[in-house]
């Protein structure tokens, strides 16, 4: 009744292409850990603490930090704005106060990279 007139398994490169990703077995825990690059991430430690910024212009803004590393942070923001290419970072209860490079910025969010001390 719904069953297209013509159309075969072999003709739809979608459906095979589907089929050949179905077949093969999924990664274990162990195989998947070994196909990361080693030490490509620091962990993060989730956080949700309030912290100023003072763009290189000087202006200062509220966000929010929502995880941590050794290598740095991912804030959060409600104001739309471009953030500049560099920041000073402030939350004294992680005793944080440093300059960090954005790496990435998305509508509201944004990743910081410390800059080596």
């Amino acid at each position: 009744m719904f069953k297209k007139t013509g159309s075969s398994k072999s003709s739809d490169p979608l459906a095979n292409r589907l089929r050949q990703i179905a077949a093969r077995p999924a990664l274990e825990e162990d195989e998947y850990q070994q196909t990361r690059k080693k030490d490509a991430r620091s962990p993060r430690q989730l956080t949700f603490k309030q912290a100023t910024i003072t763009l290189t212009g000087g202006e200062r803004m509220d966000v929010v930090v929502k995880n941590v590393s050794d290598t740095g942070l991912r804030i959060e923001f409600f104001k739309k704005v471009t953030l500049t290419e560099q920041v000073l970072v402030a939350e004294p209860t992680l005793r944080i106060r440093r300059w960090a490079r954005v790496m990435w910025q998305t509508e509201g969010a944004a990743g910081l990279q410390f800059y080596d001390e």
